[in-house]
């Protein structure tokens, strides 16, 4: 995203920063505790040496998106992290050191490259499950626990995916979408998982939606100026 695109969507949902107007304590907390908390974490400096030792041209995400996904499953402490569409495999290096004890699976489907297996390398609690894309899912539904973060990165196949991964879910469940505003037809997509009565609290960071699945809370949606 250029300075400028970046720069009006930060104008226009400027009312929406820090958790102002935000009453649940559970949206508040994350919004001010992990969307905005800035505290240089261990494993930051790191990371950022591992991206500028990508190849020009790697498929990967804005880094303060790579370092939500790090806050986030920091903060939520996951048992287990699957990523859908893994590209340059640096958004997973990030998943996998922000919580070093959770096993953290890779399903690139087709689109697996060596620079994505160098990096899932570089992570002890990260592997690589191979095969076309609805297979290895579904081989993953059948051993992921209630409390499992789904990432649905650089793929085509969102939907199916979200769907197939909803179907098995617990309250437990959080996913993180990349892209929502990327096509007409993805964002179309994306409101109708805000709407949808088996999702929970949902997120709109503009780059990324988070959706969560637990009914115990009453569900919201809340634009996040992120």
């Amino acid at each position: 995203m250029n300075f400028l695109k970046r720069t009006y969507i930060w104008c226009r949902r400027f009312r929406h920063r820090r958790g102002y107007g935000v009453h649940s304590p559970f949206a508040f907390g994350l919004i001010t505790d992990v969307v905005y908390e800035r505290l240089p974490y261990y494993a930051y400096d790191e990371l950022k040496e591992v991206r500028r030792s990508l190849p020009k041209g790697a498929r990967i995400y804005p880094e303060r998106v790579d370092r939500l996904l790090f806050r986030l499953v920091n903060h939520l402490c996951p048992q287990r992290v699957v990523e859908v569409g893994t590209g340059a495999g640096l958004s997973l290096c990030y998943l996998a050191t922000g919580r070093a004890n959770t096993q953290c699976v890779s399903l690139p489907g087709d689109d697996a490259s060596d620079v994505m297996y160098e990096m899932v390398d570089r992570c002890k609690n990260a592997s690589v499950v191979e095969g076309p894309l609805m297979e290895t899912l579904q081989h993953e539904l059948q051993i992921a626990s209630g409390s499992t973060f789904l990432h649905i990165a650089h793929t085509e196949d969102f939907s199916l995916v979200f769907e197939k991964f909803l179907s098995n879910g617990g309250k437990k469940m959080c996913v993180v979408i990349e892209g929502i505003y990327d096509t007409r037809a993805k964002n179309e997509w994306w409101e109708q998982v805000v709407a949808d009565e088996r999702t929970g609290i949902t997120f709109d960071l503009y780059e990324v939606g988070i959706v969560f699945f637990d009914h115990t809370k009453n569900k919201q949606h809340y634009v996040v100026n992120f």
